[in-house]
């Protein structure tokens, strides 16, 4: 889709859609691109296929490595470079295990900004993202909701 608006879209050596996708050089590429530009995009495929295969424990350590190997080093560069910055972390569409396939459910989503005070959650996923009653069924709008905040 990047390429599609002529946007620039770095090769990551070793990013693929498995469990041993190259997180780390996505990690490098998003800040190198935070570097450039005010935005940066990135798709990590792992969860969603694994969920396609039927593996529990494969997809939540695709969810964990997300979060660990993703989520937290490009925040901790954000906070190292002293700029305010939003993180919006999604899935594209909602894959359930039991069916192996994509739905048509909602799909919940973090919407952090550094410059608010934050709601700690103990737990984020589809009931909690239900529970706070935020819901946006036009997902385009989500980006306008992102970068007006």
């Amino acid at each position: 889709i990047a390429q599609l608006c002529g946007v620039e879209t770095p090769r990551v050596d070793g990013a693929n859609a498995e469990l041993d996708t190259n997180y780390e050089g996505k990690v490098a590429a998003v800040i190198e691109t935070l570097e450039k530009y005010d935005f940066a995009a990135l798709h990590v495929e792992a969860p969603d296929e694994m969920g396609h295969q039927g593996e529990l424990e494969h997809k939540i350590q695709s969810i964990a490595d997300l979060d660990s190997r993703i989520i937290a080093p490009v925040k901790q560069a954000m906070e190292e470079a002293g700029e305010d910055f939003r993180m919006l972390v999604l899935p594209d569409h909602p894959n359930l295990l039991r069916l192996r396939t994509h739905t048509a459910d909602p799909v919940p989503y973090i919407l952090y900004d550094s410059t608010r005070v934050q709601k700690k959650l103990a737990r984020y996923g589809e009931a909690e993202a239900a529970a706070t009653g935020i819901f946006e069924p036009k997902g385009h709008k989500l980006m306008e909701r992102f970068l007006n905040l």
